[in-house]
């Protein structure tokens, strides 16, 4: 996987997770409005100076910096001060920036953890985000404006989150002086029952008591309520943050670490029920000329148009998928060969016959080459092995001299 195809992806889940409605204030701008009581409390930790005031000048604007030079360092401070949120590098002598976060994680759970890396150390952030250790991660080099509202979006979710623990123990003390209130009210009544007639002011007692047991009645049915509505918010956002993490913006195909999974899960399952599968590897022809010539804009239209005719071609059970910038795999359960050549046809020619006016009033025929990986295959055992026939097919229709379809040998 190449430096720019991760680039991308990780700037398109931290671009689309954080985005702000329209007309309101971005979370960094409320979270300048705090006062210094209610200001957050970051610890970054990383073993270079340089990159710590980095991250303070970055993040400082309301919210108090704390800092830690090493994950020892780092537990010490949690150790001793109140910490809402913990950033740590990942590459630091001693305990690494996972470790850290693990350990932070079965000792004070409720901290934002998330963690920076090079690309190099990707697959460990992955890996860290799968075990739930790190809520996000952030690549080397960031950038500042992207890292502001990643950090005030997290904030924004822990601040929702303890609003909820507040809420729910309210609650509780609210019940307790109901439990407690329902008590004296017995108590009252068989005081009025016993002396009924001897002491009437005992009774009208008795009827403001009830008075006030309706009313704290009210206030409590007025917070379940609100904290329904806090709940069902909260489980909107979680559900549009999970779509996001598994689709590609652009062309709405599921995106490539969720490509993985799936093809993890097919091939387990192929495997298991000695079952068809097969893998289309599409790939746009010339498309860095087509940037090139009439721009990015024009490019994303193409890339649309091809997504288009790829959905259009492939069936519901089918998983379409953006493997790079203008390269796509098409998961085909239950699809042997010669169902996969009928079906690559069927794209090849679809998008062979798309014509696109550019803003120049020139047209652009635009045409793919695709790579066909089946199993069973002799050299396919586990998901990698798909994945490099098909890759071959496809450098094969390339070589060859583009817009055609090549089978994996």
């Amino acid at each position: 996987m190449s430096d720019s195809t991760i680039d991308s992806v990780l700037k398109f889940i931290n671009e689309n997770d954080v985005a702000p409605d329209r007309g309101e204030k971005t979370p960094s701008e409320n979270m300048i409005q705090k006062t210094q009581d209610e200001k957050h409390r970051i610890l970054i930790v990383d073993d270079e100076e340089e990159n710590l005031d980095l991250l303070a000048s970055t993040l400082h604007r309301g919210n108090i910096i704390l800092k830690a030079g090493s994950a020892e360092e780092a537990m010490g401070v949690l150790r001793n001060e109140e910490v809402h949120m913990i950033i740590s590098d990942q590459k630091m002598p001693g305990l690494s920036g996972t470790e850290l976060l693990e350990i932070c994680k079965a000792q004070y759970e409720h901290i934002i953890r998330i963690l920076i890396t090079g690309y190099a150390d990707m697959k460990v952030a992955v890996d860290a985000i799968n075990k739930g250790e790190v809520h996000r991660y952030i690549s080397k080099p960031f950038d500042p404006s992207e890292l502001r509202i990643i950090v005030a979006t997290e904030l924004r979710r822990f601040d929702l989150q303890e609003r909820n623990k507040k809420l729910t123990q309210e609650l509780i003390v609210k019940n307790q002086e109901l439990e407690q209130m329902n008590v004296e009210l017995k108590q009252q009544k068989a005081e009025i029952e016993r002396l009924a007639m001897e002491y009437k002011e005992q009774k009208e007692l008795a009827e403001k008591m009830s008075e006030k047991l309706a009313e704290s009645n009210t206030e409590l049915i007025g917070a379940q309520k609100e904290i329904k509505r806090k709940n069902v918010k909260l489980e909107t956002v979680n559900k549009k943050l999970e779509r996001l993490s598994i689709t590609d913006g652009l062309t709405g195909f599921y995106n490539m670490r969720y490509m993985h999974q799936l093809l993890d899960s097919e091939m387990g399952r192929a495997k298991r029920y000695d079952l068809h599968l097969s893998l289309l590897m599409v790939d746009l022809d010339y498309f860095k000329e087509i940037n090139d010539t009439y721009g990015h804009p024009f490019g994303d239209k193409v890339l649309k148009q091809v997504t288009e005719k790829i959905r259009r071609n492939i069936r519901e059970t089918d998983w379409p998928t953006r493997y790079g910038g203008d390269e796509f795999v098409v998961i085909l359960p239950h699809t042997g060969k010669d169902r996969a050549v009928y079906m690559a046809k069927r794209i090849h020619a679809d998008i062979r016959a798309t014509k696109l006016l550019a803003d120049d009033g020139s047209t652009v025929q635009p045409s793919v080459s695709i790579g066909i990986a089946y199993y069973p295959h002799e050299k396919v055992a586990s998901k990698k092995g798909i994945i490099e026939i098909v890759d071959k097919a496809l450098y094969k229709a390339k070589q060859l001299g583009r817009n055609r379809i090549e089978i994996a040998d």
